[in-house]
């Protein structure tokens, strides 16, 4: 077999038995793996969105990403609604394309998109990055939070792009989107992500394994504003009933 794939499916199989956040030092000691082999294939789960970190508590635990990735195998016929049904119904109703996020440290990251049976456009696969501040589901995600856990956020995003010679955050016009999807309910953007696309989302009422996550639906801009009233109310809809 060979081995960094052997290795990631025991760390997932450990997860699986202990069902609890755990450091690399005690995942190394129980699988009895070299504790650098272990952090360097971590480190990777993170970047991919497979496994999330927590900086204060120094753990790691598999991400809902995981979850969401087999969900469909072990739903039984005749069984009730999932949430990824309810994706697909809301792609159906709108043919266009559904999207699913979570919070991932400073970014966005699609746990589940949904095309329409015969609809292929805006190419966003599963797993996708997208900055808090620069799409309409990380807009409601930083709905949530208090202004200067934003303005926090924002700042160590800002730094990150001075590293890298990324375009900085523009914290204000952030928060002010943020109020707008607070009062609102839901965020619609135009051109914030992807050149001639927006999308409509909303926060799901409930949270999962701790974390708020949000959907929308994503579309050219000029199709989003002229199919507008039927699009917000099904997405609300839909979030409503998962």
């Amino acid at each position: 077999m060979v081995k960094s794939a052997d290795r990631v499916f025991e760390i997932l199989e450990l997860f699986e038995r202990e069902r609890r956040s755990m450091r690399v030092a005690e995942i190394a000691q129980q699988l009895n793996l070299p504790q650098s082999s272990v952090s360097m294939l971590l480190k990777t789960l993170v970047e991919r969105g497979y496994m999330d970190f927590d900086p204060q508590g120094r753990g790691f635990c598999p991400s809902v990403r995981v979850a969401f990735m087999g969900e469909w195998i072990a739903q039984a016929p005749g069984q009730s609604r999932s949430l990824q049904d309810a994706l697909h119904e809301l792609a159906a109703r709108t043919g266009e394309k559904v999207l699913l996020g979570r919070q991932s440290g400073l970014f966005v990251q699609y746990v589940s998109t949904v095309e329409p049976v015969g609809v292929r456009q805006l190419r966003v696969p599963p797993g996708t990055l997208r900055p808090l501040h620069r799409c309409a589901i990380g807009i409601v995600l930083l709905s949530q939070l208090e202004d200067e856990q934003i303005r926090q956020l924002l700042h160590r995003y800002n730094a990150l792009c001075a590293k890298t010679g990324g375009a900085r955050a523009d914290i204000e016009r952030a928060l002010r989107s943020a109020e707008s999807a607070r009062r609102q309910g839901y965020y619609e953007s135009a051109e914030l992500a992807t050149p001639g696309a927006g999308a409509i989302a909303t926060l799901l009422p409930t949270c999962v394994r701790g974390q708020r996550l949000a959907l929308g639906v994503a579309a050219p801009t000029a199709r989003l504003h002229q199919h507008r009233s039927g699009f917000l109310p099904a997405v609300l809809a839909a979030a409503r009933l998962c």
